[in-house]
This record gives structure tokens, sequence and C-alpha cells, in this order.
């Protein structure tokens, strides 16, 4: 039988300021890159947040023991809102319809780039664990 969390209430509003902050980030990323007509603001989130995700839960919680409703704050809340799969799907559907190349390059340099960026966090993450080990 699985176990159930003991939520606290101070998760609910760190996860609710911290997607507020991710969803402005990524307004203010999109200004950047000319809104969604290019999908390159779309993709720097993306890319930025699977690097982030990844370091976060990976890397600075083991070397600084964060609390729950911090990480939470961070993870689903900041860089879940800063990141949006929805918003790149429809970028692409739209952007195909003009230059269905581009759209599907993007499409893939989001999803192998964000693999290959997660896996680049997880690495930094142990060699944060590696060095913390050192100390």
């Amino acid at each position: 039988m699985l176990k159930r969390l003991n939520i606290q209430p101070w998760w609910l509003v760190a996860i609710f300021i911290g997607g507020a902050l991710g969803g402005a980030g990524r307004y203010w990323v999109s200004l950047q890159f000319a809104a969604s007509a290019t999908l390159w603001g779309t993709t720097a989130v993306n890319l930025l947040g699977s690097f982030l995700l990844t370091f976060t839960t990976y890397g600075l919680d083991m070397v600084l023991d964060l609390p729950d409703g911090l990480l939470l704050g961070l993870g689903t809340g900041v860089i879940g809102g800063f990141t949006t799969f929805s918003t790149l799907m429809l970028n692409v559907v739209t952007g195909a319809v003009a230059r269905p190349a581009f759209a599907a390059g993007m499409l893939l340099l989001n999803l192998l780039g964000g693999l290959a960026l997660a896996w680049a966090g997880y690495g930094v993450a142990k060699l944060m664990e590696r060095g913390r080990r050192l100390w």
C-alpha cells in the first residue's frame, strides 16, 4: 500500500508563488525572442528548464538538502511554470502551416535538446554530489 504524504499547506503556497514567477519568466523570455512566431522563446525556456529541473532535483537538493516545500516551489512551481509542453505543441502546429520543416526541426531540437540538457543537469548534479563527499 502506498504511504500518503503529509502535505503541508505552505507547500501549496510555494508552488503557487513559484508558478507565478515561472510564468512571468516565460513571458519575459518570449518577449526577448519575438514571441511565439519564431519558436525560439519556447525552445529557450524548454531547454533551460530541462537542465534546471534536473539540476535542482538531483543537484541542489542533494548538496543542500532542501526542504520539501522549497523543492516543490522551485521545481513544480518556478520551473513548471517556466517551461510548457502545451505551448510548444501549439507553436509547432501553428508554425507548421507556414514553415513545416522549420517547425519539425524545432520540435526535434526541443525534444532531443531537452533530453541532452536533462542529462547535463544530472551530470553536473552528480559532480556536485561527488564534490560534497570530499568536504
